[in-house]
């Protein structure tokens, strides 16, 4: 009877084993596969462009999509946001940084990296050094994307840990705290990561609905900006995804309490209905560069930039 548990025990074990070096292969496999997409190296035919406007982390974020530098007296636009922003899938030509730079005669700085949200905007203000390299600057964008509410707390248990384990929450006075993982190999865990993603799938659901999380992100974005750049105008571009969920009403008058001008870009489109599939490339993700040419002459005409 004994040697009978000892063998069952032995063989739940060898599964559970099993289970989790699957399991780890398969998120080495993914991390592989994503560092080679996320600079957008190939794909999305952007060179290894280097410039001084990078940050030595954690984040693989070394490189940045390319930014546009003009020789003129005007102080150049910071643009930061997730792929959108940055083009994946554009030429360099098609981006919006290159465009808004062509538009106005500003420098354009691209900060903006793909899979990244609103918490790496945060990470990006208190730990790039911008000020080094970027002494004055007028206007200051954030695209944002529906998405970017999931990216608060999904990246917990993101395969990508090592790279996207970035998180924060709202302590008792209001302000950020990182949340930073004890022992990162344990969150590799398959089992692990199925008792967090329940947890994190509520707080996902309920973020949603009231954006706690996301105004605590907001708000020290705005405080930030403002503290290194007290003269530029914050402005956060909310673009649509086919998900067809926008920010509502009440949500955009909290950001504008905040000191953030927030355009929806839908607002800009004028008769276009900007859900038609044939303004979003074919991975049904990214817009293509003519949504992005509606909209950027009408916001720097607004902003007189």
């Amino acid at each position: 009877m004994l040697k009978r548990i000892l063998i069952n025990i032995l063989l739940i074990i060898i599964a559970l084993c099993t289970v989790e070096f699957a399991s780890f292969q398969q998120i080495k496999a993914k991390n592989e596969e994503f560092k080679q997409q996320a600079d957008r190296l190939k794909d999305n035919n952007t060179a290894n462009f280097k410039t001084k406007y990078t940050i030595l982390k954690d984040f693989n974020t070394t490189v940045y999509r390319k930014s546009f530098i003009k020789d003129t007296n005007k102080s150049p636009i910071l643009w930061f946001g997730c792929s959108f922003a940055e083009g994946a899938g554009l030429i360099d030509e098609q981006t919006p940084c290159y465009k808004i730079s062509n538009l106005t005669g500003r420098s354009c700085i691209n900060k903006a990296k793909g899979a990244t949200g609103t918490q790496f905007v945060y990470y990006q203000l208190l730990n790039d050094n911008l000020k080094q390299d970027i002494q004055n600057t007028d206007f200051v964008i954030y695209t944002f994307i529906w998405n970017h509410l999931h990216r608060l707390h999904n990246y917990q248990v993101n395969p990508l840990v090592y790279m996207f384990n970035l998180r924060y929450k709202k302590t008792k006075n209001g302000e950020l705290k990182q949340i930073k993982p004890l022992f990162k190999p344990i969150y590799s865990s398959y089992f692990i990561k199925r008792i967090l993603n329940k947890n994190l799938s509520k707080k996902i659901h309920k973020e949603e609905s009231d954006f706690e999380t996301f105004n605590a992100t907001m708000k020290q974005i705005a405080i930030t900006v403002h503290q290194l750049y007290p003269n530029a105008k914050f402005i956060m571009i909310e673009f649509p995804e086919l998900s067809r969920k926008e920010l509502p009403l009440s949500e955009i008058k909290i950001l504008n309490s905040y000191g953030i001008d927030v355009i929806k870009a839908v607002d800009y489109m004028g008769n276009i209905d900007v859900y038609d599939k044939k303004y979003w490339l074919a991975d049904e993700i990214h817009p293509k560069e003519e949504l992005w040419d509606l909209i950027l002459p009408k916001i720097v005409k607004q902003y007189n930039m």
